[in-house]
């Protein structure tokens, strides 16, 4: 057993014992344990055997009350939790539970490690468009911009949910748009600003706007809600000059995935940071892959994003995500960072008949 599947086995046995506990678990997996074969905290030992849970019902995490997931023996400490929506870009929005240690470990350690590594700037101010509200990227982009030691964000509020009723293309979201530019204009034109955190198509279109000496002085830009392309990244790095650039995966859920690597021709690659996020890029409707038809697709090749989150407050196993990726394997040089696990190289939506993912603003 590998030092990476000892930390996990060891995870995952400690999460399991606290959900399915009968008397201190928490209610949906206690449901869900009822009407399995065994009981989970002995049949379960590990990542492989999560497939007996079956897949998470994200019906139940966008209607049932957040204290159904999370176990009532943690409960007593609920003044430590931090509550939030996701961006509902299919559907209904979902519940999301972090323990303060948590929600650290799962967006704020991992942009640190790998922003330190990546010479990202330290004690600048910076400026975050994007969502605050129920969603918990803002409380996010605080928490990162002080752990750079830099001061609390200038913010300009985006609302994920409005953005996404506009189409593509209308009157109406060149004016939402235009209307978040403007106000980040303003900061930017009146502050010295190091750092700017916001999706893709925000960024390009304020970077058309901002004054070569502004774009100099921005020395970090870290991307968010969208995927950002080699042909966009390639005119932010000409507009900022002096940018380290970092990029962000992740949702809610789960937590965010650093970059850690970028070659224009294959895309970002993106890790989980510790043994909490486990990310595995799946083959589905594969008969010869068991009851739930997914199989792990061999390194280099690209399949769906399934993830398990293993913390205690909120369990949450074999979710699959919107997204496609190529699997990779841990980068050596990241190991000891805490890069521990498999990674997962240019993901980018699914978008068919059934999933149709807007991809304009955010």
């Amino acid at each position: 057993m590998t030092n990476a599947e000892g930390l996990i086995a060891t995870r995952l046995c400690r999460v399991l014992a606290v959900h399915f506990d009968p008397q201190g678990g928490s209610p949906y997996w206690l449901e869900k344990a009822a009407a399995l074969d065994g009981d989970p905290r002995e049949t379960i030992r590990s990542l492989d055997d999560l497939s007996r849970l079956g897949p998470m019902d994200e019906a139940a995490l966008a209607s049932r009350p957040v204290e159904d997931f999370v176990p009532r023996s943690l409960w007593s400490r609920r003044t430590e939790f931090l509550v939030a929506e996701t961006g509902g870009t299919l559907g209904r929005p979902k519940y999301a539970v972090h323990r303060a240690d948590e929600f650290e470990a799962a967006f704020v350690q991992p942009f640190v490690v790998a922003a330190n590594k990546m010479g990202f700037p330290r004690g600048e101010n910076w400026l975050f468009v994007g969502p605050t509200g129920p969603h918990i990227i803002g409380k996010a982009a605080r928490a990162c911009a002080k752990a750079m030691d830099s001061a609390d964000p200038f913010t300009v509020d985006f609302d994920p949910r409005w953005a996404k009723k506009m189409p593509d293309g209308s009157f109406a979201r060149q004016r939402y748009l235009k209307h978040i530019v403007d106000q980040a204009l303003r900061v930017v034109e009146t502050q010295r600003i190091g750092v700017l955190f916001a999706t893709p198509p925000t960024l390009e279109s304020l970077a058309g706007q901002v004054s070569q000496e502004k774009r100099r002085r921005v020395r970090g830009i870290h991307f968010g809600g969208l995927p950002v392309s080699s042909e966009l990244r390639a005119r932010l790095a000409d507009l900022f000059p002096n940018a380290v650039m970092l990029s962000g995966y992740g949702n809610t859920l789960f937590g965010m995935m650093p970059e850690l690597a970028y070659d224009p021709k294959t895309g970002i690659d993106y890790f989980p940071h510790g043994a909490r996020p486990v990310v595995r890029v799946v083959k589905t409707g594969d008969a010869g892959c068991g009851q739930r038809g997914l199989c792990p697709v061999p390194y280099g090749e690209r399949g769906q994003v399934l993830v398990h989150r293993l913390d205690e407050t909120q369990f949450i196993a074999n979710m699959l995500e919107r997204d496609s990726a190529v699997r990779i394997p841990p980068r050596p040089d990241a190991v000891s960072d805490g890069f521990l696990l498999d990674g997962l190289r240019d993901p980018q939506p699914i978008v068919n008949e059934v999933t149709k993912p807007s991809l304009g603003l955010y």
